[in-house]
């Protein structure tokens, strides 16, 4: 069953989470009767931040990132934290997870089903405790990078607790009791030393001008073999370099071979008719950028066309 996440962006239901460092609190809800019990799944899951606490656990490293060389491995350990005022139990597993769009969000799958899961390759332990109030936990993981692999490979270690019991309304008008499960989980990179390419190319680049606003849209393709987070700036200049407009591209996630979009709206006033430039320059996250140069020509009506890329 696949449960959806959104890191970045907002949902109609309740919230936004950024890598940048905002969270606000939701909840996904997975229903499984058995007599008069419904099993609610919530799923609180943030990345980026020095440590991160929900629902009376804290982790210390909400994002994990590994390089080793093929047919080695590599090791480190999570601190858990109970911040609450009673004892609680701890699961501790691995899921695997894909971007669904370019602002971060993402669909969770079992373990081991996707092309780019490192799931497989983490052992860990221990997998099951209970942890008194005020307590810490340290989970010990290795990731045994096989022989064979090449690039970026992803996984997710969630940690689930009991959240407490409510009551749900159901549609032939009974109660039943539900069962609140909370869990926050660690991202998990890893690549395989000397065997990493990082690329991306800018394509379908589209120039529109409407009033004040300048708008650049493109799709950003990640070539390569492993995780790409992108973010930059764009700039329009003249023949002689004079810069007429300038913007910037949020940040961008994608996978190996994800196609995400580019998209900035900037304020200036309407380009005179000419032949123009722009200029994007795209910073990888953790290594490398991209700069791609069109140019383009507004006609007399003030509309963008002959969008050409240079090489």
């Amino acid at each position: 069953m696949r449960r959806r996440f959104l890191q970045g962006g907002t949902l109609k239901k309740g919230v936004s989470l950024k890598e940048s460092g905002r969270i606000s609190k939701r909840q996904d809800f997975v229903f499984m009767k058995f007599i008069r019990s419904i099993a609610i799944s919530g799923i609180i899951l943030f990345f980026g931040a020095v440590s991160l606490a929900v629902a009376g656990i804290r982790i210390d490293s909400p994002k994990v990132r590994v390089s080793a060389k093929p047919g080695s491995y590599a090791s480190g350990e999570i601190k858990v934290d109970n911040t609450g005022k009673q004892e609680i139990p701890i699961k501790v597993y691995l899921e695997d997870w894909v971007y669904t769009q370019a602002d971060g969000s993402k669909d969770f799958m079992p373990k081991g089903t996707t092309p780019l899961s490192c799931s497989n390759w983490i052992t860990f332990y221990p997998a099951d405790f209970r942890l008194a109030a005020g307590k810490s936990q340290t989970i010990h993981y290795t990731v045994n990078i096989p022989a064979d692999a090449t690039g970026g490979h992803v996984s997710v270690m969630f940690f689930e607790t009991e959240g407490g019991e409510m009551e749900q309304k159901q549609e032939d008008g009974s109660t039943a009791f539900v069962k609140v499960l909370n869990r926050i989980g660690a991202l998990f990179y890893a690549e395989a030393e000397g065997a990493v390419d990082k690329k991306a190319e800018i394509r379908s680049l589209n120039i529109r001008q409407r009033l004040n606003d300048f708008i650049v849209s493109a799709d950003f393709v990640n070539t390569g073999n492993t995780d790409i987070t992108a973010s930059g700036t764009f700039d329009v200049l003249d023949n002689s370099g004079f810069v007429y407009v300038r913007g910037s591209f949020g940040d961008t996630f994608t996978l190996p071979g994800d196609k995400a979009e580019l998209s900035s709206t900037a304020s200036s006033v309407s380009l005179k008719p000419g032949t123009y430039d722009i200029l994007m320059t795209l910073d990888f996250q953790n290594g490398g950028s991209l700069v791609q140069e069109a140019s383009f020509t507004i006609d007399a009506q003030g509309n963008a066309s002959g969008v050409t890329m240079k090489s």
